[in-house]
């Protein structure tokens, strides 16, 4: 048994990082070559650039928003924490809300990431304000939504979400003039899920206590 369980670990680590090589990472790094073409006129896509420059910009976030969403919600590791987070609160923070609470937080770092690049925002203007934000909310927040926000962050060291999303921004930076590289991406990206699970904890904490309280006085 032991055995069969070490081949099959290896043959599916074999085959999903094949997937990996010739999938996930070639389609960040297309995409996000490509991307650009909605704002920016580049060789890549002829008649660019597609849109006005406001709208070209806001696709291109909305189009990261999305990518980063739907690799979250892929992350196995995300679907281990939500079972763990429901087993530790009896239920009251489903699984299902904070894989969708991760998701949006890792979406919209990423989109305001990709933000970054476009226009070579210092990236300590976003990431000091954002954990700052992070911090007001921990001490608002009780223990086991605090300690679940902040691992919740780890997700975005996963396997599906690093190579998809790195490859993407190193392909927006490399096909906008003035931009080196595409980092602080995945920085954002994990302050993102600290800021939605915490606010998701205080709104789920508030109801239960709500509704306790309305029992007490049915009582």
């Amino acid at each position: 048994n032991i055995s069969v369980g070490i081949g099959l670990a290896v043959l599916g680590m074999v085959i999903f990082n094949v997937g990996l090589t010739y999938g996930l990472a070639k389609l960040g790094g297309q995409s996000g070559g490509l991307v650009p073409g909605a704002f920016a006129a580049i060789a890549g896509v002829p008649g660019s650039p597609l849109y006005n420059f406001a709208l070209g910009i806001l696709i291109a976030a909305l189009f990261a928003w999305i990518l980063g969403f739907g690799a979250t919600l892929a992350e196995p590791a995300l679907n281990a924490l939500g079972l763990t987070v429901e087993n530790l609160t009896n239920g009251a923070f489903r699984k299902s809300t904070l894989m969708l609470a991760v998701s949006v937080g890792v979406g919209c770092g990423i989109a305001l990431g990709v933000t970054k690049i476009i226009f070579n925002i210092p990236i300590a203007y976003l990431l000091i304000p954002g954990y700052l934000f992070a911090l007001g909310l921990t001490w608002l927040s009780t223990e086991e939504y605090v300690n679940v926000a902040w691992d919740s962050a780890g997700v975005t060291t996963g396997p599906i979400t690093v190579p998809l999303v790195l490859a993407m921004g190193l392909g927006i930076g490399a096909n906008i003039p003035g931009v080196i590289g595409g980092f602080g991406i995945l920085a954002l990206a994990s302050v993102g899920p600290i800021l939605t699970v915490l606010t998701v904890g205080l709104i789920v904490n508030r109801t239960a206590e709500g509704i306790a309280a309305h029992e007490e006085d049915e009582i």
